[in-house]
């Protein structure tokens, strides 16, 4: 499991650094589609269009980065009253919920993407799948770092340790 922890870690990385110069990029076009409308009364027609399929793309990375990290919200107050066994059951009902989410994401944003590829965007004319795309690879991720902390509580309980 560690070695397929690593080896997903590695391939995710690579997806971030995409989305933090993906990041980069939407930031310099709009700085540049701004300083071109007023002060040149003219701008770039595309930049709209690219900057919302970057937000697109930045933010279902970023949910698959929050399931990695374990970053979601959660109430931790109720399980340490209730005991671990307890706690070990809303953490394996969470995983399972994710886990399905994950899926829910990923089925899903596959029909979009295959809808998308008939239609084009206006101004750059790329075909519409660009900004549903990121949908199957981010629930791919979800479910799999959900899957790897749903065997990692379970591997803990067993042992009797904190989950």
């Amino acid at each position: 499991m560690d070695r397929f922890k690593s080896i997903l870690d590695s391939v995710f990385k690579w997806v971030l650094r995409l989305a933090m110069v993906g990041l980069l990029v939407m930031v310099v076009v709009v700085f540049t589609n701004v300083v071109l409308r007023y002060g040149f009364k003219s701008g770039i027609r595309w930049a709209e269009e690219i900057s919302l399929v970057i937000v697109i793309w930045f933010t279902f990375i970023a949910m698959a980065l929050g399931v990695r990290e374990n970053l979601h919200i959660s109430i931790s107050i109720l399980p340490k009253v209730l005991g671990k066994r307890f706690f070990f059951i809303l953490d394996v009902l969470k995983q399972l919920l994710v886990m399905f989410i994950g899926m829910v994401v990923m089925v899903n944003g596959w029909k979009l993407s295959v809808h998308g590829m008939r239609s084009r965007l206006p101004a750059t004319q790329l075909p519409n799948m660009v900004n549903y795309a990121v949908l199957p690879i981010a629930g791919v991720f979800i479910i799999l770092y959900a899957a790897i902390h749903l065997v990692d509580g379970v591997r803990s309980f067993r042992k009797g340790g904190e989950v």
